[in-house]
């Protein structure tokens, strides 16, 4: 059989078990469900490639070399400016709109890196985002960002959602004498880990002596993380640098509460994960977040780098665990709307319909 064709293009491999990459994973189902024929273009089709700001080039002479006129292509944001007015539908995808992370000045970067970074990346980035037809954003703000900045029309634009994985899981409650807060994800300022540290300290100080900080996901080794906090809140944390994704839901379990002080993100899926097994999830009132959490109903938010404000959430909770078990049973309910096949048919829907 002939089959339509997509064209996928980023720098990260489709894989199931990375984040980017389970969304893209999902995606490329969703298309071959609909009898399309899914090709992907990332590091392991362009090979050696010497400096990453000469990925969009190599991946545009990839695709040339195909000889293939497909009806769409769908670029990631940094290679986008490179498969713009090709005659073909191109659809920028982004999981977090560069040129305003690097305007607000969410992460810490050295100085070869604030000097390099908006040469050789944001540029393609700035490109794609004024010239694509299409544009598949992750959230609100990077919304109302783009249409700000580039001057792009509402109906030019998709945010699509990320979705979870369901699997057979308990909402009841933690039964320790400990109270276990559970932070997954890589252990980097971005992601709030000093707010974390401060609010901990903070409960410590007032008395608070049964939580203990399960770190999942961090990717740098234990000692490097517990170097991070006073030694004398060091036995309540244990750190886990990898796991399996089909470890995942018994270390939620495990948790009372899951916590993401997070300065920016796209739209967690780790937080996601959570609240589709009835967690309780604390976080900023920020980006992805606060798309997804209805602030009182589906989980709790709270002002970014406020570690006064976290503290006292987790106070608030602690205190009654009828609130979290409530928040935590609607947010799984939520979470029935969001399975991956669902939020990726939405994706082919608007792809088809604007190409």
């Amino acid at each position: 059989m002939n089959r339509e064709t997509i064209i996928h293009i980023s720098e990260v491999d489709i894989s199931p078990i990375s984040g980017m990459g389970r969304v893209e994973h999902n995606w490329k189902s969703a298309f071959e469900r609909r009898g399309f024929n899914f090709i992907h273009i990332g590091p392991k089709e362009i090979g050696f490639c010497l400096h990453k700001g000469l990925f969009p080039y190599k991946a545009y002479t990839c695709f040339k070399n195909l000889k293939i006129t497909p009806r769409a292509l769908i670029v990631h944001e940094p290679a986008s400016g490179q498969f713009v007015r090709k005659g073909i539908p191109c659809f920028l995808e982004s999981h977090g709109v560069e040129r305003r992370g690097w305007e607000n000045g969410d992460s810490i970067r050295s100085f070869i890196t604030q000097n390099l970074y908006p040469i050789w990346r944001l540029r393609n980035c700035d490109i794609g985002l004024s010239k694509a037809d299409k544009l598949l954003l992750i959230n609100t703000d990077d919304k109302i960002f783009t249409q700000s900045r580039y001057t792009r029309r509402s109906e030019d634009i998709f945010i699509f959602k990320n979705g979870v994985n369901f699997q057979n899981g308990h909402t009841s409650l933690v039964k320790s004498s400990q109270f276990v807060i559970l932070f997954n994800g890589t252990w980097i300022k971005r992601k709030g880990t000093d707010i974390l540290i401060a609010a901990a300290e903070y409960l410590h100080q007032k008395g608070f002596k049964m939580f203990s900080y399960l770190l999942i996901g961090t990717i740098k080794d234990a000692n490097e993380v517990l170097n991070d906090w006073p030694k004398h809140l060091r036995d309540c944390v244990t750190v886990v640098k990898r796991f399996e994704q089909s470890d995942e839901n018994g270390y939620l379990e495990f948790a009372n509460l899951f916590v993401l002080p997070s300065f920016s993100e796209g739209q967690p899926l780790s937080m996601l994960q959570a609240m589709a097994l009835g967690k309780c999830c604390i976080t900023t009132n920020c980006d992805g977040q606060k798309d997804i959490i209805k602030n009182g109903e589906t989980g709790l938010l709270f002002p970014v780098g406020d570690h006064l404000a976290l503290a006292d959430l987790i106070i608030k909770c602690y205190r009654d665990l009828d609130l979290i078990q409530r928040i935590g049973t609607q947010a799984k309910t939520e979470m029935k709307k969001r399975s991956w096949e669902t939020v990726s048919d939405e994706v082919v829907d608007f792809v088809i319909k604007n190409s």
